[in-house]
């Protein structure tokens, strides 16, 4: 996964993705980081499976695999419980 540059908030967003193209809304972010999930996982899928056929694969590459689907969907994990916590806490704000 790759981490964006920080941008300056004084810039308006067009001035940054160009007068005709909108800006990347939340949606389009939450989709593209849950297809980089998907795209974890489906490689780590696929190495457990070369393994388990007997291709020529090495075992640490296959763990590195595992691992990296593991920290990711417990990156996910621990992203979603914020979200639902910040939603709880402005939900029990009073108006």
């Amino acid at each position: 996964m790759e981490v964006g540059r920080i941008q300056s908030a004084a810039m308006p967003q067009q001035a940054l993705h160009g007068a005709g193209a909108p800006a990347p809304g939340f949606a389009d972010m939450l989709g593209q980081a849950i297809g980089e999930l998907q795209a974890v996982s489906d490689n780590a899928n696929a190495s457990v499976n070369a393994l388990a056929t007997g291709q020529d694969v090495e075992l640490h590459d296959v763990m590195i695999a595992l691992e990296a689907e593991n920290l990711a969907i417990g990156l996910a994990t621990n992203v979603r419980n914020k979200a639902i916590e910040a939603y709880h806490e402005v939900f029990r704000m009073q108006i």
